[in-house]
Formats: C-alpha cells, sequence, structure tokens
C-alpha cells in the first residue's frame, strides 16, 4: 500500500486516490474492497447538506485560540463543584423534556436506550465516595471518547469550507445531535459513535473477558474480524462500518487470526514502510482504562494492541503517549497548574521505550505534532491527501489535553477543521475527558447518544471485573 498518510511523502503518483473511512489510508478510487458499505445502525433523514458551490470563496479558518492559562487548585476545586452542579442541573432539564434519542424508541424498558424519565444506570457510582474521583476520571475517558467521536462525525470528511458553508455562524455550537447530515453521516443514527469507539469497546471486552489463556492479539483479531461481518447486532448493526483500507488489508490478510502480528507487519512491509493511519490511536485508551494500575501492563498492551493492525513505529508512539498520560491522569499523578510537565514526561517516555526503532525524522515530527505552541490551524487536518495520518489525531488529542475550555468550545473548535473529525474527535474527547471528568461532559449530549444505556451497562460490567464496583 502506497502510503499518502504523510503529506511529507507524497510523490505524485497518487493522483486519483481518494481517503478511506477512518483510518485515513488512501485506496484506488475502483479498489472498492476496503470501504464498507453494510448497514450499521443507519436511518434515512432527508435533511441533507447542501451542495457546496464550486465557486464559493474559501473562508480562512482562525487558528486555536484557546487559552492555555491553567487553573490553581482552589480553581480547580471551584471548577470541579461547577461542573457537577451543572452536570446536576442539566440532568434535572433532560428529565424535563425526555432524551432526543428516546424518540426513536418506543415506550417500555430497553436493554439499550433510556426512556424518557429513566434514571442512568451510573448514578449508584456516585455514593461510592472514596472513588467518586476516579469514576469520574474513568467513565470521563470512555464517555470523552464515545461523545468527541459521535459530535465528530458531523463533519467527518468534510473540508473547513464546506464547514463554513453548513455553519457560517461561528459563535454558535455546531448542535448535537441535530446537526446538518452530510452524505456520509447520514448513514449513522443521529448522535450515534462510529467505528472508532466500537473498536475501543472491542479493546474493553478483549482486556477484561476470560478467554481460557488466549493470547490478547488473538482475542482482539477474532473479535475485529467478527465486528467487522456483523457490528453489534443488538444495535441493529448487519456489520461494521467506517473501516480503513490499512485495518481491511490486515484483517482480510491470509493467516491474520493465527498470527494477527506476522500479518500486520507484512502489510507494513509491502508498503514499503510508509504507511501511518490513526485506526490504532482512536481507540487505544481502553488499553489505559483497564490497566490504569499497573503502568508495565499498559505499555505492554497498548503496543500489542496497536500491532496488531499498525505497525509502524509512529502508530504504536502514538497510542504510548495518549496511553500514558491518560494513565497517569487516571491515577491523578500530575498537577492541574502544570501540565506541561505531564505532557513532557510521557512524549520522553515514549520516546525512550521505542529507542532506535524510532527514526530521529519520525520523533522530530512527533514532537512537533504535540508540541504546546501547535495551533488547530497548524495541523491542516482536513488536507485531503494526509487527513488520517496519525501524528494529526495525536495533535489533535494533546490539544483536548491541554484545553482549559468546555467540553463543548473545545470540541466544537476542532471539529470545524473537518477531516477525519469523528477519529480527531474521539482522541480529543478521551483526554480531555480523563483530565475533567465525566461530570465535566454535556448531559444533554450524553443522554442524545442513543444506545447509552448498553454502553453504561458495558462499562459496569467492566468495571466489577476490574473490582472496583
Amino acid at each position: 500500500m502506497t502510503d499518502t498518510s504523510d503529506s511529507s511523502k507524497n510523490d505524485g503518483n497518487n493522483q486519483h486516490q481518494i481517503p478511506c473511512e477512518s483510518d485515513g489510508s488512501n485506496v484506488s478510487e475502483n479498489n472498492d474492497d476496503t470501504r464498507t458499505d453494510k448497514t450499521h445502525r443507519s436511518v434515512t433523514d432527508s435533511k441533507l447538506a447542501e451542495p457546496n458551490d464550486a465557486n464559493t470563496s474559501k473562508i480562512n479558518s482562525q487558528a486555536d485560540t484557546r487559552d492555555d492559562s491553567t487553573p490553581s487548585h482552589e480553581q480547580e476545586r471551584v471548577e470541579d463543584d461547577n461542573a457537577t452542579s451543572k452536570h446536576n442541573n442539566a440532568k434535572k432539564e433532560v428529565k424535563k423534556g425526555g432524551s432526543s434519542a428516546s424518540k426513536h424508541h418506543e415506550s417500555g424498558v430497553s436493554a439499550i436506550t433510556y426512556s424518557k424519565d429513566e434514571p442512568d444506570l451510573l448514578e449508584f457510582l456516585w455514593k461510592e465516595t472514596a472513588k467518586e474521583k476516579l469514576f469520574n476520571r474513568l467513565l470521563g475517558c470512555a464517555y470523552g471518547q464515545a461523545l468527541g467521536d459521535a459530535y465528530g462525525l458531523s463533519t467527518e470528511f468534510e473540508t473547513r469550507q464546506n464547514v463554513d458553508y453548513n455553519y457560517p455562524d461561528r459563535s454558535k455550537l455546531i448542535p448535537f445531535p441535530d446537526y446538518v447530515l452530510t452524505g456520509h453521516s447520514r448513514r449513522w443514527t443521529r448522535g450515534d459513535w462510529t467505528d472508532d469507539t466500537d473498536q475501543w469497546i472491542l479493546i474493553l471486552e478483549t482486556l477484561t473477558e476470560t478467554h481460557n489463556d488466549e493470547p490478547n492479539e488473538v482475542v482482539f483479531a477474532k473479535k475485529l474480524k467478527n465486528w467487522i461481518r456483523n457490528g453489534y447486532p443488538m444495535l441493529g448493526d448487519h456489520g461494521g462500518m467506517g473501516l480503513g483500507a490499512n485495518v481491511s488489508q490486515v484483517v482480510h490478510s491470509e493467516g491474520y487470526l493465527l498470527d494477527p502480528l506476522r500479518a500486520s507487519e507484512a502489510v507494513w512491509e509491502r508498503g514499503n514502510r510508509q504507511a501511518a493511519p490513526n485506526g490504532a490511536v482512536m481507540r487505544c485508551s481502553a488499553s489505559a482504562f483497564v490497566h490504569y494500575k499497573d503502568r508495565e501492563k499498559v505499555i505492554s498492551t497498548t503496543m500489542l494492541l496497536c500491532k496488531t493492525t499498525h505497525f509502524d513505529p509512529r502508530c504504536i508512539a502514538s497510542c504510548l503517549a495518549v496511553c500514558l498520560a491518560i494513565t497517569d491522569l487516571l491515577n491523578e499523578n500530575f498537577d492541574q497548574n502544570d501540565i506541561e510537565s505531564l505532557i513532557n514526561r510521557v512524549l520522553q517516555e515514549t520516546i525512550g521505550i521505542l529507542g532506535d526503532s524510532f527514526s530521529q525524522e519520525h520523533r522530530e515530527l512527533f514532537l512537533w505534532h504535540t508540541d504546546k505552541e501547535r495551533t488547530l490551524e497548524d495541523l491542516n487536518l482536513d488536507e485531503p491527501r494526509s487527513i488520517g495520518y496519525t501524528y494529526k489525531c495525536l495533535g489533535s488529542g494533546f490539544y483536548g489535553l491541554r484545553s482549559t475550555r468546555s467540553f463543548e468550545d473545545t470540541l466544537h473548535d476542532l471539529i470545524r477543521y473537518g477531516g477525519d473529525a469523528d477519529t480527531n474527535g474521539a482522541v480529543c474527547g478521551t483526554m480531555y475527558g480523563a483530565r475533567y471528568g465525566y461530570k465535566a461532559l454535556p448531559y444533554p449530549w450524553l443522554r442524545a447518544t442513543p444506545f447509552k444505556k448498553w454502553f453504561d451497562n458495558k462499562l459496569i460490567q467492566c468495571l466489577e471485573q476490574m473490582q472496583l464496583i
């Protein structure tokens, strides 16, 4: 496979290539077998985005202007209290008006969707006062991922020009879940997450279920292949949707289920070691979620499950940096007044872990994309030949980690840049959520995700298997 995910390596021979979904790898427009067109929780809606006028002048997006000041400990305590108060007030408003997701279902008890006045299954966790902070960060990691993914779908594969056309008033948030549907986003139920979070859940299952001593990479490979064929049938899936070209090539390689690492490495070698798409970093934080108490296990699991589909050191570095940062956040091994110390520590730790396999060029680009001076403008997220480059997604994640604004404002500014917005949003959201917690996420948006009850159940089962409840 010819890599076009790194814009610095374009050789002019890929004139007729188009970006494939989520993974960011590129495939020939005549090669349809790497695009998954099976139905996945899809609905029909006549409210499509109007086509962009070819003669419309491109509106320059504003550079990232977030406030990089960090709150003091006293401010942090006040902000935590305010976030909890806002969260509880929002819950009251949702109970008054009902969940938008529930409107798509008949009344009655559902295993996957909350009814109008039904309380969250997660409510009992907040009574565990000794673990409340931990639960808040763990659930923030999980739901920051899912919500960032779902919100990013609204502008996925759009250019900044198209986003500005659909949402000309920059002072207003892109509405969720009632965003303008595009030809791509209309394939999902409003408010739903995409393959990024589905694969995050596959990792969660792999690391918490009993598998008769099968190696984790084989368990994950089997789950991934089954998901590609069937999706999550209980959610109405008929197959996984949004599959990237790189993952497709690896999973459909001969012998993948017997030795996924060898198959993954072979695909990377056939592509001259050039492809470094974002299909591993988009799902990786589940490893930190499960193993947050064991740093060495976080490292080994993160690398292993990355390499089951993505063998390039840039992909491994991206996953390690995200998971090590989240591990420190979950363990509160950081100072809110000095987030840069945490970031510098995990970046250097990542470089040290990879050693000689991480070339000087790749190290420099790794540090450039995660530098505190980097803006969303710098990342050029909608550049069509490199939207799925792993370092662009990594940079989006560290932008979310550094943000001192609300989840809504942070994600809104990111997804206005288009590109692989659901994947960028997932990693941005999971890092933001791990830092600020579940209670900092907008509760009406959480209730607007159509399968929150199903995901809540999944997370409760995981917490039980982790012996936290």
